[in-house]
């Protein structure tokens, strides 16, 4: 087995643990939704930005007509979850905190397995509802849901069976496991009690998980070069970001606080493109493993 195994940029996690600490400091709020904003933008975007590139190497998108059924899926399936959202928030938010977990454990799943997947994600996800609920309450509810109290009651009894999944997986497969699969999830910990939850968001999120899966897809399609990643993610990313400007101006013009507007921009944004983005990677997936399928 390679004892060497490593993670793409693995020195930009806690670098960015450093700086957003630093930068926590500061008085006033409006630097935390800055960093959110930007962080999300520049970092956390781009890495689902080359789903189309993958979708056309491993489900066969051969012409324009494909690729225009393609997207039209992928975003129905995004305004899907808009719609619930609008109508159910915080049932919306309990199933994207779920599906998040699930979908951040697939960071660690082909070194730690199914076991230390599950148990990563519902550590990274339950440690700031557990460790900062009153950081996190007035969150949830400028994303409107109102009733999520039970969500983080729960949260502390989710923190040991997943601490437990995941140090079995640590020590039970050593030959497979990385350096950082020890020490992020320690790191992530320091980050939940030190940093509000927003600024631990943008740590893992943009410093952690997007390099790390923006990295992995561009070997997958054969990508070298930041000019050449760029190249490859900024049509899909432009595309977002006008999509994202139209749900701005109808979000700004409800009423909505700018700290409100913001957070349901970003985070209902986010689950929206995460469901197909994981049905995506889950085909793929399957593809490479049986390329004669």
């Amino acid at each position: 087995m390679n004892k060497q195994v490593r993670t793409p940029h693995s020195w930009l996690f806690p670098l960015s643990l450093v700086l957003l600490l630093a930068a926590s400091s500061l008085p006033g709020e409006w630097l935390l939704y800055l960093l959110l904003a930007l962080g999300v933008a520049v970092f956390g975007l781009p890495h689902g930005s080359l789903d189309t590139a993958i979708a056309k190497r491993h489900l066969g998108l051969h012409s324009t007509l494909h690729t225009a059924c393609f997207m039209t899926g992928y975003l129905g399936l995004g305004g899907l979850v808009v719609t619930i959202w609008w109508q159910a928030p915080t049932i919306a938010l309990a199933l994207f905190l779920l599906y998040s977990a699930a979908h951040f454990g697939d960071d660690v799943v082909e070194r730690l397995g199914q076991r230390g997947r599950i148990g990563y994600g519902i550590w990274l996800l339950a440690l700031p509802l557990a460790l900062r609920p009153e950081d996190v309450i007035p969150v949830f509810e400028a994303l409107g849901a109102m009733q999520s109290q039970h969500i983080l009651a729960m949260a502390p009894w989710m923190l040991l069976p997943g601490g437990l999944l995941l140090a079995t997986a640590l020590w039970s497969r050593p030959q497979q496991r990385a350096m950082s699969d020890w020490r992020d999830p320690l790191l992530l910990a320091v980050a939940a009690f030190l940093l509000h939850p927003l600024a631990y968001f943008v740590a893992y999120f943009c410093f952690l998980h997007s390099p790390r899966h923006l990295e992995l897809a561009s070997r997958d399609l054969g990508l070298s070069g930041w000019r050449e990643k760029l190249g490859a993610v900024m049509p899909a990313t432009i595309a977002t970001y006008c999509l994202i400007l139209v749900a701005a101006l109808i979000l700004f013009s409800t009423g909505l606080t700018a700290e409100a507007a913001l957070l349901r921009l970003v985070f209902i944004t986010l689950a929206a493109l995460t469901i197909p983005h994981m049905l995506l990677q889950m085909v793929a997936k399957t593809q490479s493993q049986n390329p004669s399928a």
